[in-house]
Protein backbone atom coordinates (compact mmCIF):
# COMPACT_ATOMS: atom_id res chain seq x y z
CA UNK A 1 0.00 0.00 0.00
CA UNK A 2 1.29 3.61 -1.00
CA UNK A 3 1.13 6.45 1.53
CA UNK A 4 -1.00 8.17 -1.05
CA UNK A 5 -4.96 8.57 -0.47
CA UNK A 6 -5.62 8.82 -3.71
CA UNK A 7 -4.57 5.89 -5.16
CA UNK A 8 -6.81 3.45 -5.73
CA UNK A 9 -7.57 0.33 -3.69
CA UNK A 10 -5.13 -2.36 -5.02
CA UNK A 11 -7.41 -6.10 -5.14
CA UNK A 12 -6.18 -8.09 -1.98
CA UNK A 13 -3.46 -10.60 -1.89
CA UNK A 14 -2.62 -13.62 0.09
CA UNK A 15 0.28 -15.69 0.10
CA UNK A 16 0.01 -19.76 0.65
CA UNK A 17 3.33 -21.60 1.63
CA UNK A 18 2.90 -24.87 1.43
CA UNK A 19 5.32 -27.73 0.74
CA UNK A 20 2.15 -29.78 -0.59
CA UNK A 21 1.70 -28.57 -4.17
CA UNK A 22 -2.15 -30.22 -3.92
CA UNK A 23 -2.76 -28.44 -0.59
CA UNK A 24 -1.50 -24.84 -2.06
CA UNK A 25 -3.02 -25.41 -5.38
CA UNK A 26 -6.40 -26.27 -3.53
CA UNK A 27 -6.08 -23.49 -1.39
CA UNK A 28 -5.48 -21.15 -3.99
CA UNK A 29 -8.30 -22.34 -6.45
CA UNK A 30 -10.88 -22.16 -2.70
CA UNK A 31 -9.93 -18.78 -2.05
CA UNK A 32 -9.96 -17.51 -5.70
CA UNK A 33 -13.55 -18.70 -6.34
CA UNK A 34 -15.25 -17.68 -3.53
CA UNK A 35 -13.05 -14.26 -2.69
CA UNK A 36 -12.14 -11.55 -4.67
CA UNK A 37 -8.64 -11.95 -4.19
CA UNK A 38 -5.29 -12.81 -5.59
CA UNK A 39 -3.42 -15.80 -4.36
CA UNK A 40 -0.03 -16.78 -4.88
CA UNK A 41 1.25 -20.04 -3.54
CA UNK A 42 4.94 -21.08 -2.79
CA UNK A 43 6.41 -24.53 -2.16
CA UNK A 44 9.02 -23.47 0.76
CA UNK A 45 10.09 -20.78 3.00
CA UNK A 46 12.85 -19.44 0.85
CA UNK A 47 10.47 -19.05 -1.96
CA UNK A 48 8.09 -17.50 -0.15
CA UNK A 49 10.68 -14.97 1.62
CA UNK A 50 11.95 -14.45 -1.85
CA UNK A 51 8.06 -13.49 -3.01
CA UNK A 52 7.59 -11.13 -0.05
CA UNK A 53 10.35 -9.28 -1.30
CA UNK A 54 8.99 -8.34 -4.45
CA UNK A 55 4.99 -8.44 -3.60
CA UNK A 56 2.97 -7.15 -1.16
CA UNK A 57 0.41 -9.30 0.72
CA UNK A 58 -2.25 -8.76 2.94
CA UNK A 59 -2.06 -12.31 4.16
CA UNK A 60 0.51 -15.12 4.77
CA UNK A 61 -1.09 -18.70 5.43
CA UNK A 62 1.67 -21.23 5.85
CA UNK A 63 2.06 -24.99 7.06
CA UNK A 64 3.56 -26.03 9.88
CA UNK A 65 6.02 -28.87 8.65
CA UNK A 66 7.95 -27.71 5.50
CA UNK A 67 11.30 -29.02 4.76
CA UNK A 68 14.16 -26.88 5.58
CA UNK A 69 12.28 -24.21 7.14
CA UNK A 70 9.06 -24.57 9.73
CA UNK A 71 5.93 -22.53 9.14
CA UNK A 72 6.62 -20.34 12.38
CA UNK A 73 10.66 -20.15 11.37
CA UNK A 74 9.36 -18.49 7.91
CA UNK A 75 6.81 -16.45 9.57
CA UNK A 76 10.00 -15.15 12.29
CA UNK A 77 12.02 -14.02 8.43
CA UNK A 78 8.49 -13.33 6.77
CA UNK A 79 7.60 -10.65 9.73
CA UNK A 80 11.00 -8.52 8.81
CA UNK A 81 10.31 -7.85 4.96
CA UNK A 82 6.01 -7.95 5.34
CA UNK A 83 5.37 -6.67 9.07
CA UNK A 84 2.14 -5.65 8.05
CA UNK A 85 1.01 -9.10 6.71
CA UNK A 86 -1.71 -10.73 8.99
CA UNK A 87 -0.83 -14.56 9.25
CA UNK A 88 -2.50 -17.88 9.73
CA UNK A 89 -0.74 -21.31 10.64
CA UNK A 90 -2.09 -24.58 9.02
CA UNK A 91 -1.05 -28.45 10.11
CA UNK A 92 -1.47 -31.64 10.22
CA UNK A 93 0.02 -32.07 13.78
CA UNK A 94 -2.02 -30.07 16.66
CA UNK A 95 0.22 -29.39 19.26
CA UNK A 96 -0.37 -27.26 22.19
CA UNK A 97 3.02 -25.63 21.73
CA UNK A 98 2.94 -25.01 18.81
CA UNK A 99 -0.17 -23.02 18.73
CA UNK A 100 0.91 -20.83 21.67
CA UNK A 101 4.42 -20.12 19.87
CA UNK A 102 2.39 -19.57 17.12
CA UNK A 103 -0.19 -16.99 18.64
CA UNK A 104 2.54 -15.12 21.11
CA UNK A 105 5.89 -14.96 19.17
CA UNK A 106 4.76 -14.69 15.73
CA UNK A 107 1.21 -12.58 15.91
CA UNK A 108 -0.80 -15.76 14.47
CA UNK A 109 -3.95 -14.76 13.44
CA UNK A 110 -5.60 -18.18 12.76
CA UNK A 111 -4.57 -21.91 13.45
CA UNK A 112 -6.08 -23.53 11.71
CA UNK A 113 -5.41 -28.04 11.54
CA UNK A 114 -5.57 -30.39 8.66
CA UNK A 115 -7.86 -32.08 7.03
CA UNK A 116 -9.89 -28.42 7.42
CA UNK A 117 -13.02 -27.45 6.58
CA UNK A 118 -13.14 -25.04 3.34
CA UNK A 119 -15.85 -23.06 4.46
CA UNK A 120 -13.98 -22.10 7.68
CA UNK A 121 -11.04 -21.14 5.91
CA UNK A 122 -13.20 -19.04 3.59
CA UNK A 123 -14.53 -17.27 6.29
CA UNK A 124 -11.85 -16.96 8.38
CA UNK A 125 -9.42 -15.42 5.35
CA UNK A 126 -12.58 -13.23 4.57
CA UNK A 127 -12.95 -11.99 7.98
CA UNK A 128 -9.23 -11.25 8.52
CA UNK A 129 -8.90 -9.73 4.82
CA UNK A 130 -12.17 -7.57 5.61
CA UNK A 131 -10.75 -5.99 8.99
CA UNK A 132 -7.67 -5.12 7.10
CA UNK A 133 -9.68 -3.35 4.49
CA UNK A 134 -11.45 -1.37 6.81
CA UNK A 135 -8.21 -0.70 8.32
CA UNK A 136 -6.67 0.59 4.88
CA UNK A 137 -9.86 2.98 4.63
CA UNK A 138 -9.88 4.74 7.74
CA UNK A 139 -6.21 4.97 7.37
CA UNK A 140 -6.97 7.02 4.16
CA UNK A 141 -9.95 8.63 4.76
CA UNK A 142 -7.80 10.20 7.89
CA UNK A 143 -5.01 11.05 5.53
CA UNK A 144 -6.87 13.06 3.42
CA UNK A 145 -8.83 14.73 6.55
CA UNK A 146 -5.10 15.54 7.42
CA UNK A 147 -4.36 16.74 4.05
CA UNK A 148 -7.32 18.97 3.94
CA UNK A 149 -6.77 20.46 7.40
CA UNK A 150 -3.20 21.08 6.30
CA UNK A 151 -4.67 22.67 2.81
CA UNK A 152 -7.17 24.82 4.95
CA UNK A 153 -4.00 26.35 7.11
CA UNK A 154 -1.98 26.97 4.44
CA UNK A 155 -4.95 28.60 2.43
CA UNK A 156 -5.27 30.47 5.90
CA UNK A 157 -1.87 32.16 6.49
Amino acid sequence: MTDDASDPIRRQRVLVVDDEVDIGDSLRDLLEAELEIDVVVATSGPDALTLLEKEAVDLIITDYRMPGMTGLEFLAAAQKIAPGSARMLITAYPDLDIALKAINLEGVHNFLVKPFDPDVVVENVFSILRARRADELRARAFARSLDAMRHELGRRT
